[in-house]
């Protein structure tokens, strides 16, 4: 069922959930993109995205069930009614837009995003590309016809550079800790960049959910009060 024939189903027996207590909010996430969202050494979901979901759903009274999935995942999931939110480092783009329903934003986008090669690798206009799907770097090598294949995590993304199966491997890598292991450990390293930008991070949600109503207030509510500076600089 798509998450919009949810909401009709919603909308048609609201009067019988009036008198009882609302679903729980199931929220879709990857697990491995730090600062946003990690697993701690505890194995527990953690990071400055869990906590601003975390925060959000204890000032709406409303309680979290959380179910993580590859990041290719997310956007589907939600449209699809899957999820009710997914979150975890998105970048707000028109692309998304398009399918979801995105938050206001509460942080600021970044515009540089690299590639990773071994020495001498060919540039990306010459370069067999490897990239986590789902991506708005996905996204970017399919507007700009290069020669790119799609894995399902970062950690595949490089490791088919490492193996040899790609030259070059766009995303997020830079001042990335927790990947250091695959990318300089491997003998890569990052060796051209290109500006794609976003306008920030945000939430989505099927479109036209009021969950998104909920969120934006929420989230104006979090910046009014320093919670998202404050979580701002306890995660970066």
């Amino acid at each position: 069922m798509s998450c919009i024939a949810s909401i009709s189903a919603i909308s048609a027996t609201v009067w019988l959930a009036a008198s009882g207590p609302e679903k729980p909010l199931v929220i879709g996430t990857e697990d491995s993109f730090p600062p946003y969202i990690l697993r701690d050494e505890a194995g527990n979901l953690s990071g400055m995205d869990y906590e601003i979901m975390i925060e959000i759903c204890t000032r709406n009274a409303r309680d979290c069930e959380w179910r993580t999935a590859p990041f290719s995942e997310l956007i589907p999931g939600v449209a699809e009614g899957r999820f009710d939110v997914v979150l975890g480092g998105m970048a707000i783009t028109p692309e998304r837009r398009a399918l979801v329903d995105m938050s206001i934003p509460y942080s600021s986008g970044g515009a540089a995003e690299w590639f990773v090669g071994k020495p001498g690798a060919p540039e990306p206009s010459e370069a067999r590309i490897s990239v986590e799907a789902g991506t708005m770097q996905e996204t970017w090598l399919r507007k700009e016809a290069l020669d790119f294949r799609s894995y399902g995590s970062e950690a595949a993304a490089l490791n088919a550079v490492a193996s040899g199966a790609a030259d070059l491997a766009l995303g997020p890598f830079n001042e990335r800790p927790d990947l250091e292991h695959l990318i300089f450990g491997q003998g890569l390293g990052t060796l051209y960049w290109v500006e794609i930008p976003d306008e920030g991070t945000g939430i989505a949600v099927c479109k036209g959910s009021e969950l998104k109503a909920m969120i934006d207030h929420s989230i104006q509510a979090m910046e009014a009060d320093g919670t998202l500076d404050k979580l701002y600089n306890d995660w970066f």
